[in-house]
């Protein structure tokens, strides 16, 4: 049996428990997309408004859920089997795979930039009133899953309907009171929740990656290493 010297032993052990953590972690990422994916009130919110980052990012982040799964393995099979080949070939990839995240989460944060964001958000959501008060129906359907769903009134507040024009659904079904939030400012505050949710699963999942990246790094040299000395 050939000598492993213990260093190059525990390094493989090390790959192999963070390439676990990564599969864990990119069967979470996983998850969220699908969360994101399957939230009906989302992509009711998604037709109504002009938010595309928020569409293009889910299914950016499915594909890294399935690819992180991929590659997981993928990297435990490279340490298990001294494969300098493999460690090469998970290292290029990853690489990739972060900067996918890095992009997603990108596309997810671009707009969530708080009053900037909402501002933008109060004028759609206006202008949505604008043509449910003129009898548009899409868009009066869209208003009343918005503020029902949200507990919230008008774009900025109720002051964007007339008195005598405030929908029920403006009015809490418990105390009947008005809410006082606009949508502008809940719908932005949901959207940031989203965006939390993959950014931070995402930042935490990039973190680890740089560290297989660095100890993948250090056992390809060391097995390429011991190829050139065995010949």
């Amino acid at each position: 049996m050939a000598y492993i010297d213990p260093a190059t032993a525990w390094m493989k052990y090390i790959i192999f428990m963070i390439n676990f953590v990564i599969w864990v972690m990119g069967g979470a990422i996983l998850g969220i997309g699908i969360w994101i994916r399957a939230d009906s009130d989302f992509w009711e919110y998604h037709n109504g408004m002009n938010i595309p980052q928020y569409y293009q990012a889910c299914y950016v982040v499915i594909t890294l859920g399935v690819i992180i799964l991929i590659i997981g393995f993928f990297g435990c099979c490279g340490a298990a089997l001294d494969s300098p080949c493999m460690l090469f070939t998970y290292f290029v990839i990853m690489v990739l795979v972060v900067v996918m995240e890095l992009a997603a989460t990108g596309l997810v944060w671009k707009h969530a930039d708080g009053e900037k964001f909402q501002d933008f958000l109060t004028t759609s959501i206006k202008e949505q009133i604008d043509k449910y008060i003129a009898g548009d129906g899409d868009s009066g359907r869209f208003i009343e899953l918005l503020q029902l769903h949200l507990e919230c009134c008008g774009g900025r507040d109720k002051d964007d309907y007339h008195e005598d024009d405030i929908p029920q659904s403006c009015s809490s079904d418990r105390t009947n009171n008005i809410f006082i939030h606009g949508c502008g400012e809940n719908l932005r505050r949901y959207l940031e929740q989203k965006a939390g949710a993959i950014g931070g699963v995402a930042l935490g999942l990039v973190l680890v990656q740089i560290l297989s990246l660095i100890f993948t790094g250090c056992l390809f040299c060391i097995l390429r290493e011991d190829a050139t000395q065995a010949y």
